[in-house]
């Protein structure tokens, strides 16, 4: 069984690639409607990754990561 530590690297891990693939998505968009949906996108993951960052931080420094 995995650790609570492995799973939010885990998710971070897919979270980054997420993002990033929007990110790169972003600047092949020639329909400004589908650029704005694939920002949102971008910024959606990016949110992710800055919670679950702030879970792990919580969870190394010995609190509920929630």
């Amino acid at each position: 069984m995995k650790s609570a530590d492995e799973i939010l690297q885990t998710a971070l891990r897919k979270e980054k690639r997420a993002r990033d693939f929007y990110d790169g998505l972003v600047f092949q968009c020639g329909v400004e409607m589908v650029r704005e949906l694939v920002e949102r996108l971008r910024d959606e993951e990016a949110k992710h990754v800055k919670m679950i960052e702030t879970m792990l931080s919580r969870l190394r420094l010995g609190h509920d990561p929630a």
